[in-house]
């Protein structure tokens, strides 16, 4: 109640700037790794914008003080900007150059083409990264969008759990605001109802670091610097969106 209370007293207009700041850093990081064209910056900041301002209240009461509320406010700003990137992505691509309003440098089509074909093949070497799993896949799968908080479909919960998938949805309820000591212990409680095995929080957190580490040294190859754990979780995100 302290930190909510702490937040209601918080200049409004300060915290604005400083939401602003944060929405515009987040943007420029997708803008930098070509995952939003930049001639859609202001558009994305200001639907980020106004989807901050809509929930405003709700993001607030979910605060407890488990991190420093600039933190925070960076892990909601960057789910946000998710979800604008999930909705409009296909719209990017899609739309012919000369419909914008400005006159965009010569071979710019050409090159968001060229742009949209890299990401499919990224989103295609993505999908066998993860089939190389095998058995193991429902479960990374499930587990990793618990762990980055993205959102987790019914079947996602049946392909690892089975019959006890409603036990299962249970004990993973709802995620957001969860520090990542209470996620690996959800997720250590669903090891033990699906598997029958007793195993820990921190066993659950090396055994998620892992499968990521996994995940990222094959998307890499010899490559050791392209993708990491936030691009690993873009394409998390693209990949649950198109399945």
């Amino acid at each position: 109640m302290q930190y909510r209370n702490k937040l209601k007293e918080e200049d409004q207009n300060e915290q604005l700037k400083t939401v602003s700041f944060i929405i515009s850093q987040v943007v420029a990081k997708y803008i930098s790794r070509r995952v939003i064209p930049e001639r859609e910056r202001g558009d994305v900041e200001m639907a980020i914008t106004e989807k901050y301002l809509l929930k405003r209240e709700k993001i607030h009461q979910a605060f407890e003080g488990r991190s420093k509320l600039t933190t925070y406010y960076t892990a909601v700003i960057n789910r946000m900007c998710c979800e604008v990137i999930r909705k409009e992505q296909k719209h990017w691509y899609a739309v012919e150059e000369n419909e914008y309003t400005y006159k965009p440098e010569s071979g710019s089509a050409a090159y968001d083409t060229a742009r949209l074909t890299l990401l499919k093949e990224e989103m295609k070497r993505f999908s066998f990264a993860l089939i190389l799993f095998n058995d193991l896949l429902a479960k990374v799968i499930l587990f990793l969008k618990y762990y980055f908080e993205i959102p987790i479909k019914d079947e996602e919960i049946h392909a690892y759990a089975g019959l006890k998938k409603d036990q299962a949805a249970a004990i993973l309820g709802q995620r957001s605001g969860l520090a990542k000591a209470e996620v690996n212990e959800k997720l250590a409680e669903l090891v033990l109802l699906v598997e029958d095995k007793k195993v820990g929080g921190d066993a659950i957190r090396m055994w998620t670091n892992k499968q990521i580490d996994i995940l990222i040294a094959r998307m890499n190859g010899d490559n050791q610097r392209y993708h990491n754990r936030e691009t690993i979780t873009i394409m998390l995100e693209i990949h649950a969106h198109s399945a």
